[in-house]
C-alpha cells in the first residue's frame, strides 16, 4: 500500500485539467483536520484559465465546497457560470508561477504568490461575480481555498502548452 502511495505523489498531473483538482479534493479529504481547524467552507468556486483551453481559449473547473471537503469537481463552460458564487481568473503563466512557487515552498507560498496577494488588485488573479454577496465567499473563505491550492505541493504538476 505505501509503494502504491508513493507511485501516486510521483505521478505528474497536468495542468490546466479536471484531474488536477481532483487530487485536491482527494488530498482535502486526506487533510481534513488542517481544513476542520480553519473552519467550514460551502461556496461553488470556478477557477479559469485564460488561456489554458484548446486554441489558447478560457477553461475553467468549479469546485463545489461543502463543510470540510471538496464534493464535487466539474468542468466549467459559459452555460455553468451561474452556478459558481465567484470565479477566479488569471493567465495560465500566473497560475503557473503560483503553483512552481508552492512547490518551491513545499505547500507554502512565499507573500507574494498567495490567492489573497494576486488579487488584491484584480490583477493578475481577477476575482468576480455577478452577485456582490456571492463574491464577498471569497474572501470569507480565502485561506481554505489557499490551502486548497497549497496541497499541489504534494504531488508532480506538469503544464500543457
Amino acid at each position: 500500500m505505501e509503494a502504491q502511495a508513493i507511485t501516486e505523489q510521483q505521478r505528474a498531473i497536468a495542468f490546466p485539467t479536471s484531474e488536477w483538482f481532483e487530487r485536491l479534493a482527494q488530498l482535502m479529504k486526506i487533510n481534513s483536520t488542517l481544513h476542520e481547524h480553519l473552519g467550514y467552507i460551502d461556496c461553488v468556486a470556478q477557477f479559469t484559465v485564460l488561456d489554458g483551453g484548446l486554441g489558447g481559449k478560457p477553461w475553467s473547473v468549479q469546485v463545489t465546497f461543502e463543510e470540510f471537503e471538496a464534493t464535487d469537481v466539474r468542468e466549467a463552460g459559459a452555460v455553468d457560470v451561474a452556478r459558481a458564487d465567484f470565479t477566479l481568473e488569471a493567465s495560465l503563466a500566473t497560475w503557473r508561477e503560483m503553483i512552481e512557487v508552492i512547490a518551491r515552498g513545499r505547500g507554502r507560498p512565499d507573500l507574494t504568490h498567495t490567492l489573497n496577494y494576486l488579487s488584491h488588485t484584480g490583477t493578475p488573479i481577477r476575482v468576480w461575480s455577478e452577485d456582490p454577496l456571492r463574491k464577498d465567499l471569497f474572501f470569507r473563505y480565502n485561506q481554505s481555498l489557499q490551502e486548497f491550492i497549497n496541497a499541489s505541493a504534494a504531488f508532480r504538476t506538469i503544464f500543457e502548452g
